[in-house]
């Protein structure tokens, strides 16, 4: 969905930039070009950079590969 509508940057670009960083509504400006213009979106930002300050954060897991012990088979 387009959240900047001046500049054409859609929420998951806003998304993007605040995982990667982007903890104000300019630094968000400065990384893809939303809430530069008109202003309306700056609302909308700010809520997303809120809620993605207060979301737990998650590490992704590989599963594990030590060697299997010798006789053992390894699960399938």
């Amino acid at each position: 969905m387009i959240l900047c509508v001046c500049n054409a940057v859609t929420d998951r670009e806003v998304d993007d930039v605040i995982r990667r960083g982007a903890s104000s509504v300019d630094a968000v400006t400065q990384m893809c070009g939303a809430g530069g213009d008109c202003g309306a979106c700056c609302e909308a930002i700010e809520g997303r950079i809120s809620c993605s300050a207060s979301a737990p954060r998650t590490l992704a897991r590989t599963p594990s590969r030590a060697p299997a012990i010798a006789g053992q088979t390894s699960p399938r």
